[in-house]
């Protein structure tokens, strides 16, 4: 508690009003000295943020860094093969050539020099898994329940679908996509002319569709328990989907593991190199400044200043290197955690480059803000605490909404043909200008709010020290009727105690009077009867 002295009044005001009341004596004009600080500030994050030093460190891509089964479908379309990773582009192509060429396992002939077709290893997995000769005669067929004449082996998800899977095709070698095949929940009994019938199609649609007018759908053509075969199809969609599922999860986590390292090590060392860069170009701004001052006076002299502006820097870092390192490690974290969210979103929407350097951007300014929430240097306040985290987001926004029109600021310089070269350059430092006026306006607008909110605050405080007096003022009144009042009930209780004793004195004075005027009127009475007997 501090105390505020008031005429002959001791003011007693708390810590918060305290600071208030030292911000109404502050030097006018503090902010305008800042905004110098703040340009340079914000010139040095935009050279060394994500249109410079990330720029040069970070090489984003459509879709990140990771191919998705989503990316992996997409490129199959003319002109996106850059969707997917190079080292996905070998699986690609082998899932090009099962679109587009036919399903061939038969098993060819050595004696006339015929290779096997080169879908042949799934007859012999299933050869394996289910000899043609194991059918017993109670062996029911799967989809009709009734007894087979031919029995026949089907994979109820059909080979060609798994060879046309996006996710078996980038998630599983081809002997695993043969595995996942003949997986017992896949394979089962069927009579030989409902199998050759059904072939390679899916086993629903198949049953649904009309053969002809007078022989109806396949299901009854060849007596389907629909019902039957629907669980069927269940049980078996799921084991395939589980297989395939599985198999993607391993690939990409690996991925994930190696990719999101790499790019938080890049986010980390961006961010060390960031800070140390910018201590050391505030420096030599500060240097430049000095030498207008003083003017330029020797080469000599001006290798002086950078030698010690180099000095100065290594002292930093050698002063502040568990900062940088914790800095960096906050930093990598976010890469790390941005790499997942663009690895998420890009399951189910393809993100241009632009969008995942925003993603990482963002992570690292909520990060950052997340950090000063949980952990504020000592002595910063509430108010300024979320003042700054609040400047922190607004930048990421700033950052976000900039790098959007990135690639409109492209195109439209490309429209230039003599600037189409150098198009995507122009449109960086054009950007990077943008990025710097909207990130000083965005300082200057929160300096701004934070000044308006401490004029409130003063007007506050000056209410509270109003408050504080007039409350004092009337306690001091109500002291002082407090005394008079005491003093008139103990002056009044004098008076009566002095009156009941004069009473008292007076009473004594009048029992005497009146003994001694009886004492007198007996002795008149006693000389008047002595008269009367004298002759």
């Amino acid at each position: 508690m501090n105390n505020l002295a008031h005429s002959n009044l001791i003011i007693e005001i708390d810590e918060e009003i305290a600071v208030l009341i030292e911000e109404i004596n502050a030097i006018p004009g503090a902010s305008q000295s800042n905004f110098a600080e703040n340009l340079k500030d914000v010139v040095i994050d935009s050279v060394l943020g994500p249109f410079g030093l990330s720029r040069a460190m970070l090489a984003d891509k459509d879709g990140g860094s990771i191919t998705t089964a989503h990316h992996f479908e997409e490129a199959l379309a003319e002109g996106k093969e850059h969707l997917v990773a190079s080292r996905d582009s070998e699986r690609l192509q082998s899932l090009k050539d099962a679109r587009n060429n036919p399903i061939d396992r038969s098993p060819g002939n050595k004696q006339q020099g015929i290779a096997p077709g080169k879908d042949h290893a799934y007859d012999q997995a299933l050869n394996k898994a289910m000899p043609l000769g194991s059918a017993t005669p109670d062996t029911k067929d799967a989809y009709t329940g009734r007894e087979m004449k031919t029995p026949s082996r089907d994979h109820v998800i059909p080979v060609g679908e798994i060879e046309r899977s996006a996710k078996g095709q980038l998630a599983q070698s081809s002997q695993e996509r043969v595995q996942t095949a003949t997986l017992p929940e896949n394979l089962v009994w069927t009579e030989k002319s409902l199998n050759s019938s059904k072939q390679d199609s899916d086993l629903l649609l198949w049953a649904t569709a009309e053969t002809s007018p007078l022989a109806g759908t396949n299901d009854q053509r060849y007596g389907i328990d629909m019902d039957k075969a629907q669980e069927i199809y269940n049980t078996s969609k799921k084991a395939v989907e589980r297989k395939q599922n599985i198999a993607l999860l391993k690939k990409q986590s690996k991925e994930f593991l190696i990719e999101g390292g790499s790019e938080a090590g890049k986010v980390a060392l961006r961010q060390i190199l960031g800070m140390i860069l910018k201590d050391l170009a505030s420096g030599l701004i500060d240097d430049v400044k000095q030498l207008i001052r003083e003017g330029f006076q020797s080469l000599k002299h001006l290798a002086d200043l950078l030698h010690a502006r180099l000095l100065a820097t290594a002292k930093n870092i050698k002063e502040k290197w568990a900062d940088f390192l914790k800095e960096g490690g906050m930093a990598g974290f976010a890469g790390l955690l941005s790499n997942l969210i663009t690895l998420l979103i890009n399951s189910f929407v393809t993100t241009a480059k632009r969008i995942v350097t925003i993603i990482r951007e963002s992570t690292l300014a909520v990060i950052r803000s997340i950090k000063l929430i949980a952990l504020p240097p000592e002595g910063m306040s509430g108010s300024e605490i979320a003042m700054e985290v609040l400047k922190l987001l607004s930048g990421g926004l700033v950052t976000a909404a900039t790098l959007l029109l990135q690639e409109s600021v492209a195109k439209a310089i490309e429209s230039i043909p003599l600037l189409t070269p150098f198009a995507q350059d122009i449109a960086t430092v054009l950007v990077a200008i943008l990025s710097g006026t909207m990130g000083l306006l965005t300082v200057l607008a929160f300096d701004r709010l934070k000044e308006h909110i401490a004029f409130q605050n003063k007007q506050l405080a000056d209410v509270h020290r109003g408050h504080a007096v007039a409350q004092l003022k009337v306690k001091q009144t109500l002291i002082l009727l407090d005394q008079s009042t005491g003093h008139v009930i103990a002056t009044t209780e004098q008076m009566q105690l002095r009156l009941t004793s004069t009473w008292m004195q007076v009473d004594d004075g009048s029992q005497q009077a009146h003994a001694a005027v009886a004492s007198y009127a007996s002795a008149v009475d006693q000389l008047r009867a002595l008269a009367r007997r004298t002759p």
